[in-house]
């Protein structure tokens, strides 16, 4: 039985690389292809070896990209862009030449860092602010055993207490995107943000693309004042930015 490879594409570059040492000696299984100032870096694999990944290949492709990443400004992939050929991929770089070179101007000697801030739970409404208790029988009406006199209206007042509650948590949630940003003013190029629910609390996800050299003036403006923003926060990074290549890491992707 004959095993076929397919290159998987790991990041998008300028050619030639910025590091002489990237284009002189490669990792080993890698190699560059190079098109009109773009080049990408590929290895030869199996699709079913990629499919079959375990952590320590994951953890192992990702190292080898931030490694890559402190001396090159790069567009990563996130793993497994299998492409059927070499052609296919130079057809990529050829067909978002444009938007390629665009996204690697915005990202140049950037790093990615991230916040994830569990936010306090809102405090409960009052019974007031809820209008969820019964109103009283008309007079002469003879009330049944353990019916609602209002039907429905005990769901409606749920549904206006989730609605309030979400409400208030995407406030809360603003108010402390606000915060931060405030707190890194300046040292900032781009923000994406995400927000939802996790175990029944709200999760504030903030990623930033800082330019490398403000890096630990970045970290220490968002350490200055940790008590301004309510909830548990953790800060991750600096990272490969994985974060602000999303649409086009999906875009090609329909290639493979």
């Amino acid at each position: 039985m004959t095993t076929t490879t397919r290159p998987m594409l790991h990041c998008i570059l300028r050619d030639p690389p910025r590091a002489s040492a990237l284009s002189a000696g490669l990792p080993a299984g890698m190699r560059l292809l190079a098109l009109d100032h773009l080049a990408a870096l590929v290895a030869d694999v199996e699709p079913d070896a990629i499919r079959r990944a375990d952590n320590a290949r994951l953890t192992a492709y990702a190292d080898l990209i931030a490694r890559i990443h402190q001396t090159e400004t790069l567009i990563p992939m996130r793993f497994g862009c299998v492409l059927a050929t070499d052609q296919a991929i130079l057809t990529l770089l050829d067909k978002h030449r444009d938007r390629l070179l665009t996204l690697l101007d915005h990202l140049a000697d950037c790093v990615e860092f991230g916040i994830r801030l569990m936010l306090p739970d809102p405090p409960a409404p009052t019974p007031a602010a809820t209008d969820s208790s019964p109103a009283p029988p008309h007079p002469g009406a003879l009330a049944q055993p353990d019916q609602d006199p209002r039907p429905g209206h005990g769901h409606l007042a749920a549904i206006r207490r989730r609605l309030n509650g979400e409400a208030q948590a995407i406030a809360q949630a603003q108010a402390a995107k606000a915060t931060l940003e405030r707190a890194v003013t300046g040292l900032v190029r781009d923000l994406r943000e995400e927000f939802g629910q996790i175990g029944g609390h709200s999760l504030l996800s903030l990623y930033f693309l800082v330019p490398r050299e403000v890096s630990a003036r970045f970290v220490a403006g968002l350490q200055q004042d940790q008590s301004a923003v309510p909830g548990t926060g953790l800060i991750t990074g600096p990272w490969p930015p994985y974060n602000f290549v999303g649409a086009i890491d999906d875009d090609l992707r329909s290639f493979t």
